[in-house]
C-alpha cells in the first residue's frame, strides 16, 4: 500500500511516501528549487518520492494525505464570528495559485481542486488530516514507545496551539487542547521579531543568543505578556502586546511591548547589545517555564513516563534537553523534522494507522532520517568532469576525511541519501576539528557567513556520548534535537563546540543508521582520542542544504571550505 503525504500549507512544503507502513522517501521542495523554506507546491518533491519507490504515477497510490484540514479551519473561523478572515489566503494562493483561494470548506470541492493541481484524473482518495493530528501521528508512530503521552505544540493549527493526547499502542485519545492565539509559538516568534530576527525562520538565533544573557532581567515583564493560569491549566497571551493577525497590522509586536520591556524593537542591521542578549535569555527562560508547566500539569496521563512530541515548539533544542529534568517525564522522543515539514509523513502515518487501522509496533532503533536523493559515483564523477575539476579517487573516504579534519581542514561531506529535516546529520554536512578553538569563528565568518555568537553542534559516537555529555543514561539523541551540558572535564578538549553556557546541541551517531559517518568519527577518535567532530549543515546562510553534486560543488567554491569529499572522490582547492 502506497500513501503520499503532503505538507502544503505553511513553511517549507514537502512530500513523503509511505510504503506498507514504512516511510521510504521524503524531501522538502526547497532542496530542488534552491529557495530556502519554499512554500511552493511540492511537485519536484512528489516526483522524487514516487520515483524512489518505483511508483509509476499518482493513480497507483492508495491515498494522498494532506497535513491540513481546511474545513476544520473554516468551521472554527466561522464559529468565532469573523466574516472577513483572510489570514490563510496568501498561503493557499501561493501553494496552488490557480485554485485553492476562495473555495468553500467542502472537502470534496477542495479535493477535486487538488486533483486538478496534481494532474490526478482517477478516484485516488484524498484525506485531509488535522494539522495537530499529523504532528501527533509523526511523534507517536515513529517513537520507540508502545504507550505514553503525546504533545503537539506550535504557533497554530486550524485553530489550536496545543493538542495533548495519550496513546496505548493503536489507541490515541485527546486529553486537552489550547486554542489560538494563546500560543507558545506565537510568543517566541514575537520575541524573535522584537530582537530583529525573522520570525518563523530565525528562532535559532534567539536560542544561540540566550547563552550570553541574564535570564532574570526581563522575565517579570515577559511574564505579564504570556502568563500561566494554574486553575485552568492553560497559558494566556495578552493581545495588548502581541497582535498576531493581519486583519489589523503586519508582524507581532507593538509599541506597548516596547514600553513594557523598556527598550525599542531592534532592527535587523542594528548591532546586538547586552540588552538584546538579556532579552533573548529571558524569552528562552519563559518559553521553558511555560512548556514545563504545561507538560507537568498533564503528565499524570502519561503511561510509563514517556513523552512523544512534535510541532515547531519542539524544535527548541534548549528546552528539549531540560524536559526530563524539569517534568515528571522519564523519556522523551522528538522526531527528525518535528516542525511543519514533518507533517507530510505525519499525515501519511495517520492515514495508515487510523484510517486503514494498521497496528503500531515500536522499534528500538530510531527511524532513519536519510530519505532523500542519493547519487552514484558515476553521477558524481560526471558532475566533476562537467565542471573540469581536479579530483582523486579515495578507497576509504571515512579515513581520508578523518585525516583531513584532524589536520585542520574544513571538509564538505556529501554522502549517501540526503537527510530529511532542517538539520544535517552526516549526509550533507560540513565537518571540522572540535579541538581547535578558532574553528567556530572560522566557520561562522568564512564558511557560513553568519553571526559569530551562534554555536556549532558536536556529532558524537553514541557509545561515547555519556562520557562527554551530562545527559540521562537512557537518552538517545540521533537528530540534534536536544542540548546537554558538555562534561566539565571534557570542555577544554573540544572548545569549538562548547557554547557560552557550557552546552552543546549534540547528535549521537548510531552505527546502524549511518555506518559511513560513524566510521569517519571512529577514525578521528583513533587518531585524536576525541570521539566527536563539528557537524553543521552543508550550506551558506540564506540557502537550503545542498541536494545534488552540482549544489555541493557550487557551495564548496563559494565558501571557505578546504576540501570536498563527495562519494568516493576528493576535491581540493588549488592554492
Amino acid at each position: 500500500m502506497n500513501i503520499l503525504g503532503l505538507h502544503i500549507n505553511g513553511g517549507q512544503s514537502s512530500a513523503a511516501l509511505l510504503v506498507d507502513g514504512v516511510i521510504s522517501a521524503a524531501v522538502a521542495e526547497e532542496r530542488f528549487s534552491r529557495v530556502k523554506q519554499s512554500r511552493a507546491f511540492p511537485r519536484k518533491a512528489i516526483n522524487f518520492c514516487l520515483q524512489q519507490a518505483g511508483v509509476s504515477d499518482l493513480s497507483a497510490l492508495d491515498g494522498i494525505a494532506i497535513s491540513w484540514n481546511p474545513a476544520e479551519n473554516m468551521r472554527h473561523i466561522n464559529n468565532s464570528g469573523y466574516t472577513d478572515w483572510r489570514r490563510y489566503d496568501p498561503e493557499w494562493l501561493y501553494i496552488a495559485p490557480n485554485n485553492l483561494i476562495g473555495l468553500s470548506p467542502n472537502l470534496d470541492a477542495v479535493g477535486e481542486v487538488l486533483k486538478m493541481e496534481l494532474g490526478l484524473q482517477t478516484a485516488t482518495p484524498i484525506y485531509f488530516v488535522e494539522h495537530h493530528w499529523a504532528h501527533l501521528a509523526h511523534a507517536i508512530y515513529q517513537s520507540p514507545f508502545e504507550k505514553g503521552m503525546a504533545a503537539a505544540v506550535d504557533e497554530y493549527s486550524e485553530f489550536h496551539s496545543v493538542t495533548l493526547a495519550t496513546f496505548d499502542r493503536g489507541d490515541v485519545s485527546i486529553i486537552r487542547r489550547l486554542d489560538y492565539p494563546h500560543s507558545l509559538g506565537v510568543f517566541y516568534a514575537a520575541m524573535t521579531e522584537f530582537l530583529g530576527f525573522v520570525p518563523n525562520s530565525e528562532e535559532w538565533k534567539v536560542m544561540g543568543a540566550a547563552a550570553y544573557g541574564k535570564p532574570d532581567r526581563f522575565l517579570p515583564a515577559l511574564q505579564k505578556i504570556f502568563r500561566w493560569d494554574d486553575d485552568e491549566g492553560e497559558w494566556l497571551l495578552d493581545a495588548c502586546y502581541i497582535e498576531h493577525s493581519n486583519m489589523k497590522r503586519a508582524g507581532y509586536c507593538n509599541e506597548r511591548m516596547a514600553r513594557l520591556i523598556g527598550m525599542p524593537m531592534r532592527f535587523a542591521k542594528d548591532p546586538l547589545s547586552q540588552d538584546h542578549f538579556d532579552l533573548a535569555a529571558s524569552a528562552q527562560a519563559l518559553f521553558e517555564e511555560r512548556l514545563f508547566q504545561l507538560l507537568t500539569r498533564y503528565s499524570a496521563n502519561a503511561p510509563e513516563g514517556n513523552l512523544a512530541a512534535a510541532g515547531g515548539c519542539f524544535m527548541n533544542s534548549l528546552a528539549n534537553g531540560k524536559i526530563t529534568a524539569n517534568t515528571p517525564f522519564n523519556r522523551l522522543f522528538v522526531p527528525y523534522a518535528a516542525a511543519d515539514n514533518g507533517g507530510a509523513m505525519g499525515a501519511a502515518l495517520y492515514v495508515w494507522h487510523r484510517v486503514f487501522g494498521h497496528p503500531h509496533t515500536a522499534d528500538a532503533l530510531p527511524p532513519s532520517p536519510y530519505l532523500g536523493p542519493e547519487f552514484s559515483n558515476t553521477e558524481i564523477e560526471r558532475t566533476l568532469k562537467k565542471f573540469k575539476l581536479p579530483y582523486r579517487y579515495a578507497g576509504d573516504v571515512a579515513s581520508e576525511a578523518a585525516n583531513l579534519i584532524a589536520g585542520g581542514k574544513l571538509v564538505g561531506w556529501f554522502q549517501t541519501r540526503m537527510e530529511f529535516g532542517e538539520r544535517a546529520l552526516g549526509a550533507r554536512s560540513i565537518l571540522a576539528d572540535p579541538r581547535r578553538a578558532e574553528m567556530k569563528d572560522i566557520l561562522n565568518s568564512a564558511v557560513k557567513y553568519r553571526e559569530g555568537f551562534r554555536p556549532f553542534a558536536p556529532a558524537v559516537l553514541s557509545e561515547h556520548a555519556m562520557e562527554w555529555f551530562d545527559m540521562p543514561a537512557d537518552a538517545v539523541v540521533p537528530y540534534m534535537e536536544q542540548v546537554f551540558p558538555i562534561s566539565q572535564g571534557k570542555r577544554e578538549k573540544v572548545p569549538a563546540v562548547v557554547h557560552a553556557d557550557g552546552t552543546g546541541r549534540l547528535q549521537t551517531v548510531i552505527r546502524e543508521l549511518n555506518p559511513l559517518f560513524h566510521a569517519l568519527i571512529e577514525r578521528f577518535y583513533e587518531q585524536t582520542g576525541v570521539p566527536l567532530v563539528i557537524n553543521t549543515s552543508f550550506n551558506v546562510q540564506g540557502e537550503p542544504i545542498v541536494c545534488s553534486p552540482a549544489d555541493a560543488v557550487r557551495t564548496f567554491f563559494t565558501s571557505g571550505l578546504d576540501v570536498l569529499v563527495i562519494g568516493d572522490f576528493v576535491v581540493c582547492k588549488q592554492s
